[in-house]
This record gives structure tokens, C-alpha cells and sequence, in this order.
């Protein structure tokens, strides 16, 4: 992956959970949401949850490297290390985490990577 990331370096969110944190954007390794609840995985294998839309998380990064790939996932294009589309499957994986795109986002995942 080609893009430059550095834009993260030093940027943080505040998440406000059961408490409020501060988090490294450059950490964030996917945001998953269901029915309002945000989940974000973070690059130590911890997850915190907040009670926001991905609409808004999306808005909060944009122009930080943070790429939509599906209707309830937002993935930090800093972490992906391979897309496989081969046979029909959209699948991204961060590291040894595979995740599916949607048919409708491959094409903006390719633009917004390479």
C-alpha cells in the first residue's frame, strides 16, 4: 500500500465510553458498528465501545486514511497488508484479521489505496 499515513502521526479522538478516553487515531485498526454501538479495534488487541454512528466516525477521519468498506465497517488504510478479490471474494485483511467488502465498496477501497 502506497498512501502516506502521516497525517495520523500524533492525532488523537476522544472516545466517551463507560469513560471518556483519549485514543491515537494511528491506532485504530477498524471500526465495526451495530444498531449505534461503535467498536473500535485497536492495534494492542483492546476494543472500546461508544455509542456513535459510523456515519459520524467517518466524518470525525475523513482525510485520515480511513476507508469505508462495508455498511457497518470503517478500516484504517494504514493497517490493511492485502486485498484478495480473486474467485468473486472482496475480503481486506489487517494483518491476520480478514474482513469482507462490500460488492459496492471495492471500487472506492482500490481508488483510495492505490
Amino acid at each position: 500500500m502506497v498512501k502516506d499515513y502521516s497525517q495520523q502521526t500524533g492525532k488523537k479522538t476522544t472516545v466517551k465510553g463507560h469513560h471518556k478516553i483519549c485514543i491515537s487515531i494511528e491506532s485504530i485498526v477498524y471500526i465495526q458498528c451495530e444498531g449505534g454501538l461503535a467498536t473500535l479495534f485497536l492495534d494492542d488487541q483492546s476494543k472500546v465501545e461508544e455509542i456513535k454512528t459510523l456515519k459520524a466516525f467517518e466524518a470525525d477521519l475523513c482525510g485520515m486514511g480511513f476507508i469505508r468498506i462495508s455498511r457497518n465497517t470503517l478500516v484504517n488504510g494504514k493497517h490493511i497488508t492485502k486485498i484478495n478479490t480473486n474467485q468473486g471474494k472482496r475480503i481486506v485483511y489487517l494483518g491476520d484479521i480478514a474482513l469482507r467488502v462490500s460488492k459496492r465498496r471495492l471500487a472506492c477501497l482500490k481508488e483510495q489505496l492505490f
